[in-house]
Parts: structure tokens; C-alpha cells; sequence
């Protein structure tokens, strides 16, 4: 995980690190949404990492495995499953300050993680 200076952005993972970490991303059927600035509707897909470990509790005390949505950044558009594992070196997950994720590419200015053995 890296801190992120770009305004908007709290957090950046490459997508093989938060897959690590979160659980291996499933591609979901498209559902409607509300642009929430817009009040239009589209329709979209997103990734669903549901975690290895962690669980949420439901209203009705039932457990379930804690579930990340990640949506597709408007500048990538939407990928199919093979689009993403033939990219996965170059994409990118974000955490926005509003606490949403996004999936995107890697900035071109973007630093490069060294993996330390400590």
C-alpha cells in the first residue's frame, strides 16, 4: 500500500497487492446505479473482493465474509476477466477520501514498491 499525494486519493495498492491482502477479485453482473452529483442512472459492473479471514456481522446476526466493492475508473472503462488478468501488472486499486475504491491504471509518475524482506 502506498500514501497517495493526488487530492482525492487516500490510498493506492497495486492490484496483485490488494488482491493478496483482500482476497481474489470476482467480476459482478452489472447493476443499476445512481449518479449521486446527477441523479441519472447507469448501469456498471465492479470487482468483489471478499476476504480470506475477515467477516461482517448482518442485522440479523448472521456472519457473512467481509466484501470490498472496487469499480472500474471512468478513464479505464469497464474490463472483462481475461482484460484484467492480461493487465494485472499494470493496474492499480484506489482508495478515495470518500471511502469508495476504484480500479485504474498506474500512473506513469507513480513510485515503484520495493518488496523488503523486514
Amino acid at each position: 500500500m502506498a500514501e497517495n499525494n493526488m487530492p482525492g486519493i487516500k490510498r493506492s495498492w497495486s492490484l496483485l497487492d490488494f488482491a493478496r491482502s483482500h482476497g481474489a477479485p470476482k467480476l459482478t453482473q452489472p447493476r443499476e446505479f445512481v449518479n449521486t452529483s446527477t441523479g441519472e442512472t447507469f448501469t456498471a459492473r465492479s470487482l468483489a473482493f471478499e476476504h480470506p479471514t475477515e467477516v461482517e456481522t448482518l442485522a440479523d446476526g448472521s456472519t457473512r465474509p467481509k466484501v470490498i466493492f472496487v469499480g472500474f475508473a471512468r478513464k479505464l472503462g469497464e474490463l472483462t476477466a481475461q482484460e484484467i488478468e492480461s493487465q494485472q501488472e499494470n493496474l492499480q486499486v484506489v482508495e478515495y477520501q470518500t471511502g469508495t475504491y476504484g480500479l485504474c491504471n498506474k500512473g506513469s509518475n507513480s513510485w515503484e514498491s520495493i518488496n523488503l524482506k523486514i
